[in-house]
């Protein structure tokens, strides 16, 4: 009997008859532990080719965005200047080697920045595409190639056109940045 009282704490019903099992439910599949995968990545010697490889797919990513909208390239940033100022997009690398973030950055002509820009200095892109900014980690970016394409959609959707009125229209640090598709 104790088996029935356990059974039914645990799953909330009543344990099936005896010489019956229980339906049977799909488990959902299993992610591991953040600390596992740097763990294993920490051991894994193909590490730092597939960590080059996701920094490389960012970097082309962001390149053909920022071109296109005028930016100046220089190693992992770009940077373009306009009446009221420079903006700026930088890839900061973790120091732990795992992952990284794309920053946003505005530096007013004159004057102090104003408005997001108060606090930090920067804005990371996350603030475009989910919840909670989140570093890009590596290893989502070579096994899930949709985590770099939602980056790079909210990038070139809302981060990139919010960031280039910032050079001339001197409200645009006033209006808050809004997630893709808002």
């Amino acid at each position: 009997m104790p088996f029935r009282r356990l059974w039914s704490r645990l799953v909330g019903q009543d344990a099936p008859p005896q010489g019956v099992s229980a339906p049977q439910t799909p488990a959902p599949p299993y992610t591991p532990d953040p600390g596992v995968r740097i763990h294993r990545a920490a051991h894994d010697p193909a590490f730092p080719a597939k960590r080059e490889a996701a920094i490389a797919a960012l970097t082309a990513g962001i390149d053909s965005a920022a071109l296109a909208e005028g930016f100046e390239a220089k190693p992992q940033s770009w940077a373009k200047t306009g009446p009221l100022g420079t903006v700026s997009l930088h890839i900061q690398r973790s120091r732990y080697g795992f992952d990284c973030e794309v920053n946003l950055g505005f530096a007013p002509a004159v004057g102090v920045a104003a408005g997001p820009w108060e606090e930090e200095g920067r804005i990371p892109l996350g603030w475009f595409y989910g919840e909670e900014p989140a570093p890009l980690i590596y290893l989502d970016i070579i096994e899930t190639p949709e985590t770099l394409q939602t980056a790079l959609t909210a990038l070139r959707t809302a981060a990139l056109p919010w960031l280039v009125a910032h050079l001339t229209d001197p409200e645009a640090a006033h209006r808050p940045p809004s997630p893709a598709g808002d």
